[in-house]
């Protein structure tokens, strides 16, 4: 006796067919045993079969091969930053910024009257 050849079942018509859990459950297991095959596989269908989100699959279907492999070998992030790294330097700012206040504080009269200043600031602020 002839074996028949597997049903073909569209992976598009999965979440639309009017099944029940249990007829879900015997249609998966006819699947495992090879008695239906699945052709014509959804994105989200294999982000949720693999465990990563649409994104990811999205990002990994852009690489070429080689550049597969060598995410796949740790060799390259999925995703590559598109922000350059920041290098920190000293910012100009606060020596503008100390230049300022030595040039306020040397037009105030020197540091006494620089601190009574504050204070009048201080007592004209909290009125």
């Amino acid at each position: 006796m002839a074996t028949a050849p597997p049903r073909v079942i569209d992976a598009h018509s999965l979440p639309h067919l009017k099944l029940t859990k249990a007829a879900r459950a015997c249609l998966g297991a006819d699947l495992l045993d090879g008695h239906a095959r699945l052709e014509h596989f959804t994105l989200s269908l294999v982000a949720k079969a693999v465990g990563v989100s649409v994104s990811y699959v999205l990002a990994a279907q852009r690489l070429v091969p080689e550049e597969r492999e060598k995410v796949r070998t740790s060799q390259r992030p999925l995703v590559l930053s598109r922000v350059p790294p920041r290098v920190l330097v000293p910012t100009p700012v606060v020596q503008d910024a100390h230049a300022r206040l030595v040039g306020i504080v040397a037009e105030l009269g020197g540091v006494t009257e620089t601190l009574n200043a504050l204070a009048a600031m201080d007592y004209c602020l909290a009125a």
